[in-house]
């Protein structure tokens, strides 16, 4: 009974970083981007804990998972297939019960929240005579034939995930299992309509406004060609990952705090400067991934948009409130429309905030006319948020500057993003 479980077919080294899904033991590299001392990746905790259960296998007296508790046991004595099985849990960051005697498995069949079967102990299991049960898996590698994995698949009605092509799929269901595949966290992405109209100044503000109300909040740098968010924000020599460690994410990704540059309270994913490879780009699997663990982890995600939309900017838009910002003047607003123009239609939910000059050009409601989009805000050019950013500030520091009102305006606007709307953008 072999069911078609690839909604998310992808190769091996499309669920993480190559360096971290590689589980060898000479797969470390010594020149990751921005690596703190004291932080160890996921993979590098669960191959761990993996060489522990194997040198002393667990019992019943001896299981760790108390009654209750999300338990995913994997059963195989196959170090490749177990080690593509831990590479995809670890991203998810659900430890699972590796059982290498298939004898034990009669005892947690009906308690585990998920059995992964290896095909390679399939015929002892079997022959035990365990009843079916729901989200009972047979775990296939690229070595095992299909007439096989199907032979057994009738027998113990499990359905087959062929690994690593059903990696994408395997993380997904992990994630549901351990009740880290829904977010409720709302989105908010800046795009401006010109070239230093302050985009990010604004996309920073709201971040750091965000956090002062004790809000969980992420910012993500989205602007290839941006510099860096982190230096606007003064922390661009704080430990912790850029873009390019994830330049390859694909499917589920775990909760990203603690990896991540912290400043003020906001956890910032920001460009790098010279170490993306060649040509890269920012794809929608990429983005798409990263705002799925931020919606899951942090209440309010904030986004700094490219002027020029990429593929991956649709993800970001579709789920979420756009603020477009520009100019009191007659190339703003042509600015304007241009940047709505470029949206294609994608999103749902578009405003406008207007940055006046000091001599106050255009009234704001006549620039939001000329835009053609609803007119949500406006603010005073101030140039201490000039002298913050060349000192390494954050922008909206101060809580009585207008940028800060406007940002807590904008933050009290915001509906909370709803739990099928993030499953919508999985599913996209």
């Amino acid at each position: 009974m072999t069911v078609a479980c690839q909604p998310v077919a992808l190769d091996q080294d499309q669920i993480w970083v190559p360096e971290l899904l590689d589980c060898s033991r000479s797969a470390r590299r010594p020149d990751l981007v921005h690596r703190s001392e004291a932080a160890r990746s996921v993979i590098h905790r669960f191959r761990s804990a993996r060489r522990k259960r194997i040198r002393s296998q667990h019992t019943a007296d001896m299981d760790p998972h108390r009654l209750g508790q999300t338990t995913v046991v994997v059963a195989t004595a196959d170090p490749e297939l177990l080690d593509q099985v831990l590479s995809v849990s670890a991203v998810v960051g659900v430890e699972p019960l590796i059982l290498s005697d298939p004898g034990q498995v009669r005892t947690h069949w009906a308690s585990a929240s998920m059995v992964l079967l290896g095909v390679d102990q399939a015929a002892r299991v079997a022959a035990m005579g365990v009843p079916r049960r729901a989200e009972a898996y047979l775990v296939a590698g690229e070595k095992a034939s299909a007439s096989q994995a199907q032979q057994w698949s009738v027998r113990l009605g499990a359905a087959v995930i062929s690994l690593p092509a059903s990696a994408g799929w395997l993380s997904e269901a992990l994630a549901d299992i351990g009740g880290t595949g829904q977010g409720t966290g709302s989105l908010i992405c800046v795009l401006g309509g010109s070239g230093g109209v302050g985009a990010s100044t604004l996309a920073a503000g709201l971040a750091f406004v965000a956090a002062r109300a004790s809000h969980r909040t992420m910012l993500i740098d989205a602007d290839v060609r941006s510099g860096g968010l982190d230096l606007l924000l003064g922390a661009e020599r704080t430990a912790g990952w850029r873009w390019p460690r994830l330049a390859t994410a694909r499917g589920h990704l775990g909760d990203l705090t603690g990896q991540l540059p912290s400043v003020e309270g906001v956890d910032v994913l920001s460009m790098a400067r010279g170490e993306a490879p060649p040509g890269w780009e920012l794809q929608a699997e990429q983005l798409k991934s990263v705002l799925l663990s931020a919606m899951r982890s942090h209440e309010i995600t904030v986004v700094d948009l490219p002027r020029t939309l990429g593929t991956g900017a649709g993800d970001a838009l579709r789920r979420a409130k756009v603020v477009v910002l520009v100019r009191d003047d007659v190339r703003g607003v042509a600015a304007g429309r241009e940047a709505v123009r470029g949206l294609g239609g994608v999103c749902d939910s578009l405003g406008l905030v207007v940055r006046q000059n000091r001599s106050r050009l255009l009234e704001p409601k006549l620039v939001a006319t000329g835009v053609g989009l609803p007119l949500i805000g406006s603010f005073v050019d101030d140039p201490a948020l000039i002298r913050a950013a060349e000192r390494g500030d954050p922008p909206a520091r101060s809580a009585r500057s207008a940028l800060a009102r406007l940002c807590r305006q904008l933050l009290g606007d915001l509906p909370q993003t709803q739990r099928t709307e993030v499953k919508a953008l999985a599913r996209a």
